[in-house]
């Protein structure tokens, strides 16, 4: 049997992949002849500041937590800056270049970024070809920008491309997403996700028919191991209706605490998704011990979050024990399958701490900027793990930690030998 399960390992690892660098911040520098390229007014640069900075603070929950881990580069210095070089530059470039670059310096917290030109048509896209019903505000805001996107696709055009090279993470070509093995003498299956695809993704039914076949043919199999280490998130329909619901014969379900600031910005989004019964006052939050209050003043409420999974009408063949490879890169989607799979015992999440961001079940909501229609995109609630402290903070520590420098491949296969003595 160790034979077997070595052998597992070398050929798992053949299939590992690295993880993508993040995208550099933008080059500081403005080009004068771009002055007028978004057809902006200066009063009009700085009403879009101001209406982004006032946003961020009283609709986003991030700014405490993220000032905590950059106590050296607090936001009110960032917004300072940005503030003053649009003032001092009569040019859009400059005005771009300072919401941009805020927004590299503030980091991603809560899923905090620009919604670009290429992600922008995919939107609009779904708001013309799919039910949009219970995302009203998310359609409205689209629509409204799309005069604005074509002239900034137009500017950022002129510079060669998308300034910022970010964007959202995707699947790829069908059979790149998915990485499977099956070694039925061990009695071990593998399976590791990259991306959980959006329902419209054209190889979303594709992956949904490998992951049943895979599931069929590990039937014999006592354990799965799914990895999730180099998966960044994305649709959460993806792991509830392909990897979880085939494998279970009775519903599933966990429920968390998630804060959220009922503000001007985020009230259409919250009468879109919640009833008012939904809704509890901050002040009625129970007393959670590791919860840290700073930064987030601007909370009004909070709700009960829900996340439950039905069986499939026809469950697959697998029946044996199931174990979740987690890491950093573990966030967002991938992260609200780890909290689930731990709160409902579905699998053991073996790796290292989490990255965050998964309990809440919300799509990040959004702000436009008045005069630019440019759209910032935002974790409305705030998650909070059992003991009250931010997931998007403290992500989800797992069931078993491997050694430093251990790989959770490894320490899984010792946890499995270890459990079939």
């Amino acid at each position: 049997m160790r034979r077997s399960l070595l052998a597992l390992t070398l050929a798992i690892f053949t299939l590992l992949t690295a993880c993508a660098a993040p995208a550099a911040e933008p080059d500081s520098r403005w080009d004068p002849a771009l002055k007028n390229a978004l057809g902006l007014t200066p009063a009009q640069r700085l009403e879009d500041y101001d209406y982004f900075v006032k946003t961020l603070k009283d609709s986003y929950l991030c700014l405490g937590l993220r000032d905590r881990e950059n106590p050296d580069d607090p936001a009110e210095d960032i917004f300072r800056e940005y503030r003053e070089m649009i003032e001092e530059n009569d040019s859009d470039d400059a005005f771009y270049s300072a919401v941009y670059s805020s927004l590299y310096r503030l980091g991603p917290y809560g899923h905090l970024w620009m919604i670009e030109p290429e992600d922008y048509y995919g939107m609009l896209d779904w708001c013309g070809h799919e039910d949009t019903s219970g995302r009203e505000r998310w359609k409205e805001l689209i629509e409204a920008s799309e005069e604005q996107y074509k002239t900034l696709k137009a500017y950022l055009d002129s510079l060669g491309g998308d300034e910022g090279g970010g964007g959202s993470q995707g699947g790829g070509e069908a059979g790149e997403n998915l990485h499977t093995l099956l070694l039925p003498e061990a009695g071990a299956a593998y399976l590791k996700v990259d991306s959980f695809l959006a329902d419209y993704d054209p190889n979303y039914q594709t992956e949904a028919r490998a992951i049943r076949d895979f599931y069929n043919a590990a039937g014999d199999c006592a354990d799965l191991i799914i990895d999730l280490t180099d998966n960044r998130g994305g649709n959460e329909g993806y792991w509830q209706n392909l990897l979880v619901s085939p494998l279970i014969d009775a519903p599933l379900s966990c429920t968390n605490y998630a804060l959220l600031a009922d503000s001007e910005n985020n009230r259409p989004y919250i009468e879109n998704v919640f009833a008012p019964e939904d809704l509890h006052p901050i002040a009625e939050l129970p007393d959670l011990p590791k919860l840290n209050r700073d930064g987030l003043e601007a909370a009004t409420h909070f709700v009960e979050s829900t996340l439950r999974v039905e069986p499939a009408a026809e469950r697959a063949a697998f029946r044996g024990r199931v174990w979740l490879l987690v890491g950093p890169t573990v966030y967002s989607a991938s992260e609200s399958f780890s909290v689930f799979c731990q709160a409902t015992g579905f699998a053991v999440l073996v790796g290292a701490q989490t990255g965050g961001d998964g309990i809440g079940a919300l799509d990040p909501v959004m702000m436009r900027l008045p005069n630019s229609g440019i759209l910032i995109q935002f974790t409305m609630m705030y998650g909070l793990n059992p003991d009250g402290s931010s997931s998007e903070e403290a992500g989800t520590m797992p069931d078993i930690l491997s050694p430093a420098g251990e790989p959770a491949l490894v320490t899984a296969l010792r946890s499995i030998r270890e459990a079939r003595k």
